[in-house]
């Protein structure tokens, strides 16, 4: 591998030259607004904390119209967020660490926070962007302040507190193709001299979807989603508040339909298009002879049998409930902080997985999850060269899974299903440091203690020829049913992770900076379709060392700002969801998918980002980005009977290169109203959506956005046209099933051209 690659210099010295031929902006230009984060469990600027961290306010959100993570990902380099399996469920990816999953017992490598509650499943990981406060992006491992499960980074949601100030809320509704509607409100101030309360909430229905069902006649692709936020804050004084949170969500829209690819050119005879890196749909079908043969990436033919077994419209049943404690108190020069949280989720998830008429690979996933945590931190409060946070974490979370089946190859008369359960206690104690060494010379220190502790017992059982009567087979289970192999149905792990930096200021506007940190992931269990109780043998931890070298620069008089940083990532034990083969008479498919321990991998990159108040009406953001991923475990790469050993081993959702653009232009009228011009671009270069990289599903995804927005003198009343995806380009978010003894695959798109209308109002 090519450790920091030339293109990396490259590309980033070419922006940099790009930005100061535009020349610097004209006279009069207001100074860019810096949105103050708590990247490092403190108030800081943005541009004043030492790692690469995107953030946005509610006024970024507001002009940039986000309504979900992923807008935010398109303009955050080296960010990926997909929705695969529906609005519940996003993968995230930074800088091409992360996991493809939709087991409810599997944990991403990038940490989600809510208010700073760590969520702890995949399965728990949709958030709505609504009342939001604060989104932040933080890159690279963060194992010292936020611990396990952030080797690639962490999102951090933070919500609106209640004002003890002033009354305040707005309601927003929006109107967009497929007989969408989209209501979101919010309302809170003070209600006496100690209390204050807010509440809001978000509503999405979707009377059709984007996709056409040929076997029906239907559009297919529905959604009907909500989530509420209440919250009660008790201020007595400066010194003193507690800030109780409550929330819920639902989702019950129809389950995300894909398009079927086949791979076969007879059974057990791999086609040859597929082998060459094409999808031909004349030549390859899947076991059962089954092909699309249109190609038209919206259309299928669903069979409407599965979805009467599970019910009579195969629909989502998604529940979310939970809530967060947060107590502040301002000690002796220090201050304390305790963060509690419960939260509850079910999960009802019909899939009619491969895109054909056929009961053939089709699922449901039943999961309860429940969790628990706290946390207690103690950090200085008064301003000196000398700071500092300790703190301690324990939390914990049961998850079981208990569908009544798993429906696979039903139309061979094989039907598979699994149960199991897994209580998992983690726990950790941690601190950090910093120095201010001299005028321009800052020392940062840190470390954490992990443990982690995790139960399980699963069955995987089989039904021939299904039918009324026939009794399930255990064929394989933790423990081994059969006795035969002795199976440990519990691991714990710990480890430290640590982090030194050191940066360094020539002047008030630059910053350099420079870090050695480690990140660690436990291991655990797959909770999936496991035919094989070897199996369940647990997976081991991962581990990373990361170097980072980053720059920010505050320009024109604070009008424009140029962030850059390159890094480098060594793994042991990446964590990845894999394709191997199975010699197990009892699975008929040949290649099962699980989580699995890589040898080693390689990350090494780069990317920069431009902001630049043009002029007082006129702002441009620009980002860039390259990434050179290798997986060095060869058998991850092997996929049955096709030979991809010679394609890329590449990580998943990993640009090549990827870039962004967002310019914003404001339009003052004569009556005091504005009206503002917004348009962005996102392009990510050649990736794989999977660890198994073949050659036919690599794929280049580009989005064009705009926004045309009036607002009122008195900017309380706005009113919107805006088009997503403009272009109407046809883009991937994900592939799953390529190849096997199946010889069935599928293929995830987005959402096609929307055009819609919004309207606004604040109070």
């Amino acid at each position: 591998m090519q450790r920091y690659p030339l293109i990396s210099t490259v590309s980033v010295s070419s922006l940099v030259l790009s930005v100061f031929l535009m020349g610097a902006p004209v006279a009069g230009a207001q100074e860019l607004d810096e949105i103050t984060v708590t990247a490092q469990r403190r108030a800081q600027g943005v541009n004043d904390v030492a790692i690469a961290i995107n953030a946005f306010g509610t006024q970024e959100i507001t002009d940039f119209g986000f309504i979900d993570t992923t807008q935010i990902a398109r303009q955050t380099p080296n960010l990926d967020v997909k929705y695969t399996w529906g609005n519940s469920m996003p993968v995230y990816t930074i800088r091409g660490v992360g996991m493809n999953s939709f087991q409810a017992s599997d944990t991403s490598s990038v940490g989600l926070y809510v208010d700073d509650v760590f969520q702890t499943s995949v399965a728990t990981m949709g958030a709505f962007l609504y009342d939001i406060e604060r989104v932040e992006v933080l890159k690279g491992p963060q194992g010292t302040l936020f611990g396990r499960n952030t080797n690639g980074g962490a999102v951090n949601y933070l919500t609106r507190a209640p004002s003890m100030d002033e009354t305040s809320g707005y309601v927003r509704a929006d109107f967009a193709r497929f007989d969408r509607i989209e209501v979101e409100a919010a309302f809170g101030g003070p209600i006496s001299d100690n209390w204050a309360a807010r509440g809001s909430f978000i509503t999405m229905q979707q009377g059709e979807g984007p996709v056409w069902d040929r076997t029906s006649g239907k559009e297919i692709g529905e959604v009907d989603i909500w989530a509420v936020r209440g919250q009660l804050l008790y201020q007595p004084s400066e010194d003193f508040s507690a800030r109780a949170i409550v929330f819920g969500s639902s989702d019950q829209s129809q389950p995300v339909y894909f398009q079927h690819f086949g791979t076969l050119a007879s059974p057990g005879v791999p086609c040859q298009a597929f082998r060459e890196g094409r999808l031909d749909a004349n030549t390859c079908f899947d076991l059962l002879g089954y092909s699309d043969t249109d190609g038209d990436p919206y259309a299928g033919d669903y069979t409407d049998d599965f979805n009467t077994e599970i019910n009579s419209e195969a629909r989502l049943d998604n529940q979310n409930v939970g809530g967060t404690l947060i107590i502040d108190k301002a000690l002796s020069n220090m201050d304390f902080r305790s963060v509690t949280s419960l939260q509850a989720y079910d999960r009802f998830q019909p899939k009619e997985s491969d895109g054909t008429e056929l009961l053939f690979v089709d699922f449901l996933f039943a999961s309860e999850i429940t969790a628990w945590s706290q946390e207690f931190r103690l950090s200085s409060s008064t301003e000196g060269d000398f700071s500092w946070i300790v703190g301690v974490q324990v939390s914990g979370d049961d998850v079981e899974e208990k569908p009544d089946r798993i429906g696979y190859l039903d139309d061979l008369g094989v039907r598979y299903g699994l149960r199991y359960k897994q209580e998992r206690f983690n726990a950790g104690l941690y601190g950090q440091a910093v120095w201010q060494l001299n005028d321009r010379w800052r020392l940062e220190l840190g470390g954490r203690y992990l443990y982690d502790d995790v139960d399980f017992s699963a069955t995987t059982y089989i039904d021939v020829d299904p039918g009324p009567g026939v009794t399930e087979l255990v064929v394989a289970g933790c423990p081994d049913p059969a006795g035969l192999i002795d199976l440990a149905c519990n691991t714990s792990d710990s480890a430290f992770t640590g982090k030194i930096g050191l940066d360094f200021r020539p002047n008030d506007d630059t910053l350099i900076y420079g870090s050695v940190s480690s990140g660690y992931k436990p291991g655990g269990f797959n909770g999936g379709l496991n035919t094989n109780s070897e199996l369940y043998t647990p997976f081991d931890a991962e581990e990373v060392i990361a170097l980072e070298l980053g720059l920010k620069a505050t320009l024109w008089d604070g009008r424009a700002q140029f962030n850059a940083a390159i890094f480098d990532y060594d793994y042991d034990g990446l964590q990845a969801s894999t394709a191997r083969e199975t010699q197990d008479p009892d699975n008929p498919a040949g290649v099962l998918t699980f989580l699995t321990n890589l040898e080693s991998a390689d990350i090494s990159g780069a990317e920069a980002e431009f902001r630049v108040r043009l002029s007082e009406n006129v702002e441009l953001n620009l980002g860039a980005s390259v990434l050179d991923t290798e997986n060095n475990d060869p058998g991850a790469n092997f996929n049955g009977p096709y030979d991809f050993n010679d394609s890329p081993r590449r990580l998943a959702n990993s640009p090549e290169n990827s870039f962004n653009v967002a310019l914003g232009w404001d339009i003052p009228m004569n009556n005091g109203s504005r009206i503002r011009f917004f348009t962005d671009y996102n392009y990510e270069g050649d990736h794989y959506n999977q660890i198994v990289n073949a050659r036919a599903l690599e794929t280049t995804n580009s989005l064009w956005n705009a926004r045309i927005t009036w607002f009122s003198p008195d900017e309380n009343l706005s009113l919107a046209l805006y088009g997503r995806n403009l272009s109407d380009e046809v883009y991937r978010i994900d592939d799953l099933g390529a190849g096997g003894g199946l010889g069935w695959g599928v293929l995830v798109n987005g959402m096609p051209r929307l055009i819609g209308v919004s309207a606004n109002y604040n109070f």
